[in-house]
This record gives structure tokens, sequence and C-alpha cells, in this order.
């Protein structure tokens, strides 16, 4: 039974806290963001306790950030370029993931935190994130609070209330594709252990969430569900029923908001709805079923580019005036531009060193599948938005939610195999 009450603990409480500052890292005062403010205790007791958090994981890490970094700098050295702009975002990273290192290290020296706990603590980060963007789409004097926090001027003006609207630095493509990963570990920690009226209504709040943050969440969405249908231990219709019973409680929540809330209802119906599902209403209305972004994204991949700029790159990224190399918002095509493909493969591997660690030590296949189902899901989404935006290795909050999940797993399978190698031994 997943329990409200839990929130209440002060360990679970100030996990979630710490959490949700970290991965949404709102901006507090100048370059100064939430992670970095909330990582100071967590450095000074490290210090304390002479836990520095340089494990072989985040060693590893560091120096694999490092020859990023380093590749970065001579690519545009060779290609006379001197754009440094990735390696500047990179180099923020490194600041944000230091932080998170100070973190996750006294979550699992002290607090003894487990990679379900931390599970738990993203989804009820987002589920209060949800609940802001809620409060924030129909109270303006909440959303204005909100502005020096997030920063979103220009989403205040042009989105009319629709995105822009999350305590968080990235509001718009960074929370959307957050959203996305958000329910694969829903789905993981939650739906496949069981099913209640509670967990069910923290999913509909999470979708709900998901329409201001943007499309690109329901992608997640959609992995979600076919991490539920994969999994081993549920048969095929208990998995239905599931279904059926998600269906009947949005139904329900709907009916509720409509007569409870009419001013939000007409606001959802109005203005959040046409763009949330912008492509049901195309194809309702056009026959067409797709998006202004998508038909952007399209032209972007009709760009030309040689053999030679796929090998080596040109050493851009962005152009004079600020804006991206050729205007392309595509992930695959901005790296290849920039470094080719060598700096590529580089990202790409960088980016399954965190996600190869989410594995099972168990002898029970079913739950070694399950797990590898899971890890497959997420590599398979992030893959798949990288054909849409800068996501591989780049994206500072999917990294975030990566790096977190990444550090509790492997340090959870070493010491399983560690117990196992200590049993193999004893008995002979």
């Amino acid at each position: 039974m997943v329990k409200i009450s839990y929130l209440f603990n002060k360990q679970d409480f100030c996990g979630v806290i710490t959490i949700f500052c970290y991965i949404f890292s709102f901006y507090i005062i100048g370059p100064f963001t939430s992670a970095i403010v909330v990582a100071i205790p967590f450095a000074y007791m490290c210090m304390r306790n002479r836990h520095w958090g340089l494990d072989i994981f985040c060693s590893r890490m560091f120096c694999m950030l490092g020859l990023i970094i380093f590749v970065g700098l001579l690519y545009s050295i060779i290609h006379m370029t001197f754009d440094y702009s990735y390696v500047k975002t990179m180099l923020g990273q490194l600041l944000h993931l230091a932080c998170g290192v100070f973190v996750v290290t006294i979550f699992r020296e002290r607090f003894r935190i487990s990679s379900e706990n931390i599970e738990k603590y993203i989804i009820i980060a987002f589920f209060i994130q949800s609940l802001i963007e809620f409060t924030a789409s129909v109270t303006p004097s909440f959303a204005t609070i909100l502005l020096p926090f997030n920063r979103a001027y220009d989403f205040a003006v042009d989105e009319a209330g629709r995105r822009g609207l999350a305590l968080a630095s990235g509001t718009g493509w960074s929370l959307g594709l957050a959203f996305g990963l958000l329910y694969i570990i829903y789905v993981k920690r939650y739906l496949l252990q069981g099913i209640n009226i509670c967990k069910i209504g923290v999913g509909v709040i999470l979708l709900g969430g998901t329409m201001f943050a943007g499309r690109t969440g329901f992608v997640g969405a959609a992995f979600g569900m076919l991490l539920f249908f994969l999994n081993a231990n549920k048969g095929i219709c208990y998995k239905f029923l599931v279904v059926c019973r998600i269906l009947i409680a949005i139904l329900l929540v709907c009916s509720l908001f409509y007569f409870c809330f009419p001013v939000l209802t007409t606001h959802l119906i109005e203005n959040v709805f046409p763009f949330a599902f912008e492509p049901f209403y195309k194809l309702f209305y056009n026959d067409e079923f797709s998006t202004g972004s998508t038909d952007k994204l399209q032209e972007m991949w009709e760009v030309t580019i040689s053999p030679w700029e796929i090998l080596l790159g040109t050493g851009n990224f962005t152009e004079p005036s600020g804006l991206y190399y050729k205007h392309i918002d595509i992930g695959i095509m901005r790296n290849l531009f920039y470094w080719g493909i060598v700096g590529y493969c580089i990202m790409i591997v960088y980016q399954l060193y965190f996600l190869f660690p989410i594995k099972s030590t168990s002898v029970d296949r079913k739950q070694r599948w399950n797990i590898a189902v899971y890890r497959l899901c997420l590599i398979a989404y992030l893959s798949l938005m990288e054909f849409k935006a800068m996501v591989i290795g780049f994206n500072k909050m999917s990294m975030s939610i990566v790096f977190l999940l990444g550090f509790f797993y492997y340090y959870e399978c070493r010491e399983q195999s560690t117990t196992a190698s200590v049993r193999c031994n004893t008995m002979f």
C-alpha cells in the first residue's frame, strides 16, 4: 500500500525535499540554484564524516566528464571555431553532478537509502511539481511569484498559462522529457507492485502535470505502458483490469473537476487541452495527426550533412548570434555537426554508463527479466528523444534522474554480489 503518512516521516520528508531541489534545480540568487544550496549541508556532513564521495562509480563518472570536456575543447580549437557553448554546458553538468555526489553519499552511508526509496522520492517530487503547476495555472499571482525561481518569462508571455508554471530551472523541453522518464519509474515502482486507488490517483495527477510540461512526457507514458505489459510477474487479465481501472479513475477525476472546479475546467478545455492534445485536435479537424513542433522537426531533418562532417564534425554548436548551428534542434544532428561520430560515441557511452548498473543479481529469472526491460525502456526512451532535441548525456534534468538511479543500483548490485560471494566461500 502507498500511504500518504510516510510524508510525515522525517527522513522521507527530507529525502523528497532534497530530491525535488536537486532534480528541478530552480534558481535562488543569480547563478545559484536549489541543487547547489541543498548540497551545502550534505557537503558539510561529508567533510565531517570524511566521506568525499570519490568512490569507483563517481570517480569514473568524473573521468568521463573530464574526457568529454577535453575533447570538446579540442574539436573547437582544431576547427578554429572556438565555440565553447557545448563545453560550458558540460561544465555546468559537472558542477551539478558534484552536488549530487554529496547528496547520494550521505543518503547511502548515513541514511541507508535504497534504490526503491530513491524511485519513490522521485515520484513524489514530480507529484508535488504537478500540484504546483495546477495551482499556478489558475492563480496568476502564484505563477508570478514563481517567475524569479524558474525565469520562464517567455512562457509567461507566449503560452497563456499553459507552460512555464513549474518550480524548476527548465520548464519546457527539459521538464517534459523528465516527466517521460518519471512514467517508466512510476510503472516499475508502483503499478507492478499491486494497484490501489491511491496509486491511481497519483498517476492521474502526474498525467495532469504533464499537460503543463510538454507532450514529450506522454511518449514516456507509452514506454511505461510497454514496461507494464512486458512484466513477467503479472498475467494479461490483471494488466487489462488495471488499465480499465485507470481509465475509470481518469473519467471520475475529470467529472469531479468539472463539477467542483469550473474555473480550472474551463481553463483546461480552452487553453491547455488544445496544446497538450494538439495532434488529436488536428486529426479531428484536418484529418492530420501532427503538431507544429513535429512539422518544424521534419523540416530540420532535410538539412544536408557531408560524410566528412559526420566523421569529424565542424566544431560548431551555436552560431555567433547564439542560435543553434544551422537552426537545427535535433540532438543527433547537433552532435554530428559539432564533433562528428567519434565525439557522439563518447557521449553515448557516457549516457549508458549511468543506465547499465540498473540490473538485478537475483536468481529469479522473472525478476532479472523485469529489471532488464525496465533498463531497456529507459534507454529506448532517451534514445528516441535524441531524434527531437539534445538528450543523450546532455540534458541536466534527465541526467539528474539517471544519476540517482544508476548510483544506487550500482552499489546495491555490488553489495548483493559481495554477499553472494561470501556465502559461496563459506559453504566451501
